[in-house]
Parts: structure tokens; C-alpha cells; sequence
């Protein structure tokens, strides 16, 4: 298995050149290109939104909206690819243009996404199949702000859905963390926390900029309706939905997992920006720590602990505003217990489906995440 990919594309199908040209606009690819940067055939994790193995599936399986972008956007099948790539007329002008699809052969199952590295002129971009919200974060939260995220080229429209160009982060994913890791990774993660820190509900109505918090916490809502018969699990879960209303809220990425990070050169540039918005700052650090192991037993991740604690404690000294250190720390457990729950969500809603190690992995931490929680006091 090679893992992350890219294969290329026939010219005559999607219409690279045209897309390109549109959103860079005649005469403007020379000035946006010298911001580009000039890469070699480095490989790269760049465009991953899900894994392939199977917990992926089965926690976006109980997420309508979630899942239909993964499913609908992002990964698709060849058939639903030649479909929409018939929907125009081939490109003729395409000679000058190398377009390579991001692949993974995960498991041995190979998917392919709609994220396509494109060369032209030695510059590198990425044309990534995308969606409304994704946009508005690029264009009101990312754009020109000088923050670890790829430079946005802007979108365009074809085969009725919207394409976004990007900037290609060449470099290595997270997913072999190293101590030289945890250190950029906290100080990227924690330069978007400032940049748009809203610290109580009075900041959440004044600086409101998106409704993406709506959506999160209806899915929370929906997702703790699978914890109706484990009564320890749902009072613990409780308390999560409690304080996501006052937890402080930021810029999140809303996916930062190992393979939605590039590592270059001493920095950690976050991809793949399709769940992002304001939400509790606590989320991100959350999503990162709770799924890498030693042993890589959920998701090919690997992390040791001593990695996660200094990743989490050189994120709260570079946090700009902050919470009390255990206030902080109490944040975090309370998403990592979401995030476990993230992952069994399917199979307790479902018993008829066989429990795998999976399930059982998740289902123990959640667990004795739980007790923790409702053993502290005073937090």
C-alpha cells in the first residue's frame, strides 16, 4: 500500500485549464504565481478530509450533513467522476497543464478525491471540489490574513458545483508525530485561536460571522441521543453540551486531524478547511490528541503521550487570552469525550452491528473519560 498518492489525469475531462484561468483572470497569473510556491515531487497528505478506515465511515455515517460533503464532495466513485466530467465539453487547451488526482489505497480499498494537484508553468496549485461554506471561511476568516493555511486563489463554477484554487503545501503530514512537531503544531493552532478569540456570549452576538456553531450544536444534540441507555456516558455528555454555550469560541478547522496538517521546514500549514468556523477554541486541540496512539490501533496516528502534553501545554502558554489551566485542561477532556462518543455513536444507535476493536477502544476511553469528569469538582 502506498497510503496518500496522486495519479494523472487525462486531459479532456474536467476542464483544468479554463477553471484556472477563470479564477486567476487574464493577465493576473503572473502576479498571483510569484506567490506560489516552486516544489518539487515532494508527496504530501494535501486534500485529505476523511481516512479511509473504517471509523471514519462509521461516525460520518450518523452525520446527514457532515457526510454529505465527505461522501458527495470529496470522495466519490469513478462512475459518479466520468458522469459529471461529461457534463461539459472536453478541454482542448490543456497541453500545458498537469492535473493529478489525490488517491489512497488505505486498507487496500483505493478512493479516490476531488482534489487534483495542478502544475502549470512550474507553479503548483490545488483544485479542490468545494462548497459554499467552505469558501465563506476561506474568503472571511483566511484570506490575506497571513495565517498557517494555504493562500485562496478564489472559485469558480462548473458541472453545477463550485471549485476553489488553492495553494499547494508541499510536505509531510502528522500523522509520524515527533516532538519537532508539537511545537509548530501549537503555535499555528494557537495564532488562529488569537486572531479571532470571542471570549463570552456578549462576544459570540457581537462578533458573530458565521452560523456555523448553529450547526455544531444541533449535531451534538443529535449525537447524544445515542447515549439514552448509558446513563454514566449521557450525564458526562451532559456537561460537554453545558459548556460548549460559554465556552470561549475561535476560528476552528473543524477537522484537525494528522493527515489535515502539512509539516515544512520547522511550521504546521492547516489544510482542508471544508468543517471549519467559529466554535469552542477547545475542539481542534481536542480532535488532534484524541485519536493518535503507540500502537495505531483506530487511526494509522501515531502519538505518545508525552506528545500531546507538550503540544497541549505549549498551545495554552502561546493562547493570547486564556482560561485558568484547568478550566483549560477541563475544556479539552470534555471535547475529547465528544470525540470519543463520535465514534461509537453508530454502533450504539444500532445493535445490531457487530462491536470491533474499534468500538471497544473507543468505548473504554469514553467510559473512563466519563468518570473523570464527573469526579472533578469545582470546574
Amino acid at each position: 500500500m502506498r497510503g496518500l498518492y496522486t495519479e494523472k489525469v487525462a486531459p479532456g475531462k474536467i476542464p483544468f485549464g479554463r477553471l484556472v484561468r477563470e479564477i486567476l483572470e487574464p493577465g493576473a497569473g503572473e502576479a498571483v504565481s510569484s506567490r506560489i510556491r516552486e516544489i518539487g515531487p515532494t508527496q504530501d497528505a494535501y486534500g485529505r478530509t476523511s481516512d479511509v478506515r473504517e471509523p471514519i465511515r462509521k461516525a460520518d455515517a450518523t452525520d446527514a450533513d457532515e457526510a454529505a460533503f465527505l461522501l458527495g464532495q470529496i470522495r466519490e466513485t469513478d462512475s459518479e467522476s466520468r458522469a459529471e466530467e461529461s457534463t461539459d465539453a472536453p478541454e482542448t487547451e490543456n497541453t500545458d497543464i498537469l492535473a493529478e488526482r489525490f488517491c489512497d489505497d488505505g486498507e487496500g480499498e483505493v478512493n479516490r478525491y476531488n482534489v487534483y494537484k495542478i502544475t502549470t508553468e512550474g507553479k503548483c496549485y490545488v483544485l479542490k471540489k468545494s462548497d459554499e461554506a467552505e469558501i465563506g471561511v476561506y474568503e472571511r476568516f483566511l484570506k490575506g490574513q497571513g495565517l498557517p493555511a494555504p493562500d485562496y486563489f478564489g472559485s469558480a463554477r462548473w458541472g453545477g458545483k463550485r471549485w476553489i484554487l488553492i495553494e499547494y503545501v508541499p510536505g509531510t503530514d502528522l500523522r509520524d508525530y515527533t516532538s519537532d512537531m508539537a511545537l509548530p503544531c501549537a503555535e499555528s493552532i494557537s495564532r488562529i485561536a488569537n486572531r479571532y478569540w470571542q471570549e463570552d456570549e456578549a462576544a459570540f452576538v457581537r462578533k458573530k460571522r458565521d452560523d456555523r456553531f448553529e450547526r455544531y450544536w444541533k449535531r451534538i444534540n443529535k449525537r447524544a441521543e445515542c447515549l439514552k441507555g448509558e446513563p454514566v456516558l449521557k450525564e458526562a455528555y451532559d456537561r460537554f453540551l453545558e459548556r460548549q454555550l460559554t465556552c470561549p469560541r475561535t476560528l476552528s478547522n473543524g477537522d484537525f486531524l494528522q493527515f489535515n496538517a502539512i509539516f515544512r521546514d520547522g511550521k504546521v500549514t492547516l489544510v482542508d478547511w471544508a468543517f471549519g468556523g467559529i466554535m469552542p477554541y477547545s475542539l481542534d486541540i481536542a480532535r488532534m490528541i484524541a485519536h493518535g496512539t503507540e500502537d495505531r490501533r483506530t487511526f494509522p496516528f501515531y502519538m505518545t503521550r508525552a506528545h500531546k502534553e507538550l503540544f497541549v501545554e505549549r498551545t495554552y502558554e502561546l493562547l493570547e487570552h486564556k482560561p485558568p489551566h484547568e478550566r483549560y485542561l477541563a475544556d479539552i477532556r470534555l471535547a475529547v469525550l465528544n470525540e470519543y462518543v463520535e465514534f461509537i455513536e453508530s454502533d450504539l444507535l444500532d445493535t445490531s452491528r457487530a462491536r470491533d476493536q474499534v468500538f471497544d477502544y473507543y468505548y473504554a476511553g469514553a467510559r473512563k473519560l466519563a468518570e473523570e469528569i464527573l469526579g472533578e469538582d469545582g470546574t
